[in-house]
C-alpha cells in the first residue's frame, strides 16, 4: 500500500514538471506548422509626406515592403523571395518572445518622446490574430518586443536590398559612363559578385573589359599608341550607390587617381570668410607664446580632425585687387598643399580643388 502511494506521488511530480516545462518553453514554428502572416506598419511622426506610411508584409514565400505618400499613392515598393529558413526565423522570433502575452498598446514615456510616430505589429496564425501598437522607438517597451522589432527592421533592410540582377544593371550603367570605359572601353563582361561582411552591407561586383590604349581615365588630350589592354574593375555598391570603383587594383576610377599617389590641392578663401580650420583653431582653447601661422593651423587641423597628413602647405600671393565685398570677392591669395590622393576627399568636401 505504501509502495503504491509513493509511486503515485512520483508520477504526479513527473506530470507537474513536464507541464511546467511546456509552459516555459515557447512554441517554435516547424515545417509542418501553418503559414502565419505578419504585418508591420509604421506611420505618423515627423516624416516627409511621400514617406507617410511604411508597411512590411511577410508571408510564407516572400516579404513585401511598401512606402506610401500621405495621399495614399505608393512611392516605392520592394519585394524579396524568402526561403523556408528565412521565413521560419522571422516567425520564430514571435513565438520565442511570446508575442501573444503582450498588451495591445505600449505608450509609456509619451511625455518624454517627441512625435516619432507609431508602429503596429500584427501577427496572424491559426489560433491567433493580435496587433500590438508601440511608439516607433525601442524605449519604454519590453525586451521581447524590442527583439521582434529588430527582426522586422532587419527584414525591411533585406527586402530593400537590390538583387544581383539589379546590382549588375546599376554597376554596368556606371562603368559604361565612367571616363576610362567611355574613352576606349569595350567587351564588358561580368565576372563575380561578393558581399562584404560590413555594416552597411557592401556588394562588390567584378568585371573585365578591354581598352584600345594604355592608361586610365579620359586620355583625349594625350598622344597614345593603340594597344589592346585588358582590365579588371571592381565596383563597390552601398545602398544602391556606387561607393568606389578600382581598375586593376591601382586606379581609383571614381576619384580619378592612382592609388598611393599624391595630389596637389588649392583653396582660395573669400573676403571675411572663416575657413573650417580657422573656426576650429578659434574654438580650440589653446594658448600660444607665438600665434601659429595659417600653414601650421592647416597642418594641425587635418591631422587632428581627420587623421590626414598634409605636406608642403603654403600661401601663394596672387596679386591684383579686390572689391572688399565680404563673402563675395575672393582673397588675393590661395593656400596650396599636397596630400595622399586616397585621403583627399574630406578636403574636397571643404572646398579644396585639385590642381595639376
Amino acid at each position: 500500500m505504501k509502495k503504491t502511494y509513493l509511486i503515485g506521488i512520483v508520477a504526479m511530480l513527473f506530470i507537474m514538471v513536464m507541464a511546467a516545462a511546456c509552459v516555459q518553453a515557447p512554441a517554435m514554428l516547424n515545417q509542418t506548422s501553418g503559414s502565419p502572416v505578419i504585418h508591420y506598419k509604421l506611420y505618423g511622426g515627423f516624416v516627409r509626406p511621400e514617406y507617410s506610411v511604411q508597411e512590411l508584409v511577410v508571408i510564407q514565400d516572400r516579404a513585401t515592403f511598401t512606402i506610401s505618400a500621405r495621399d495614399g499613392n505608393i512611392t516605392e515598393r520592394f519585394e524579396k523571395a524568402l526561403t523556408r529558413e528565412q521565413f521560419n526565423s522571422i516567425v520564430n522570433v514571435f513565438y520565442a518572445n511570446n508575442f501573444s502575452s503582450y498588451g495591445d498598446r505600449y505608450e509609456e514615456g509619451q511625455t518624454h518622446i517627441s512625435d516619432v510616430g507609431f508602429a503596429d505589429i500584427t501577427f496572424t496564425a491559426d489560433n491567433l490574430n493580435k496587433t500590438v501598437t508601440t511608439y516607433n522607438v525601442n524605449r519604454y517597451m519590453p525586451d521581447g518586443l524590442i527583439r521582434i522589432r529588430e527582426k522586422l527592421q532587419e527584414t525591411i533592410a533585406f527586402t530593400q536590398m537590390p538583387d544581383e540582377k539589379q546590382l549588375r544593371v546599376l554597376a554596368e550603367n556606371w562603368i559604361l559612363e565612367a571616363p576610362t570605359y567611355r574613352y576606349d572601353g569595350s567587351d564588358l563582361q561580368f565576372v563575380s559578385n561578393a558581399q562584404a561582411d560590413s555594416d552597411p552591407v557592401r556588394q562588390m561586383l567584378t568585371y573585365r573589359f578591354n581598352g584600345s590604349h594604355a592608361g586610365y581615365g579620359n586620355r583625349s588630350d594625350m598622344m597614345l599608341a593603340q594597344v589592346i589592354t585588358g582590365h579588371t574593375i571592381q565596383v563597390s555598391i552601398i545602398d544602391k550607390t556606387v561607393e568606389a570603383a578600382v581598375i586593376d587594383g591601382k586606379w581609383n576610377e571614381k576619384g580619378q587617381f592612382l592609388i598611393g599617389s599624391e595630389s596637389n590641392l588649392s583653396y582660395q578663401p573669400r573676403m571675411c570668410e572663416k575657413t573650417a580650420w580657422q573656426s576650429w583653431e578659434e574654438n580650440s582653447g589653446r594658448v600660444y607664446i607665438r600665434m601659429p601661422t595659417n600653414e601650421e593651423i592647416i597642418t594641425h587641423y587635418y591631422a587632428s580632425v581627420y587623421g590626414i597628413n598634409v605636406t608642403d602647405v603654403k600661401t601663394v600671393k596672387l596679386g591684383g585687387v579686390s572689391c572688399q565685398a565680404c563673402n563675395v570677392c575672393l582673397e588675393t591669395y590661395r593656400f596650396g598643399l599636397t596630400v595622399n590622393a586616397s585621403e583627399m576627399q574630406p578636403l574636397l568636401d571643404e572646398g579644396w580643388t585639385r590642381t595639376p
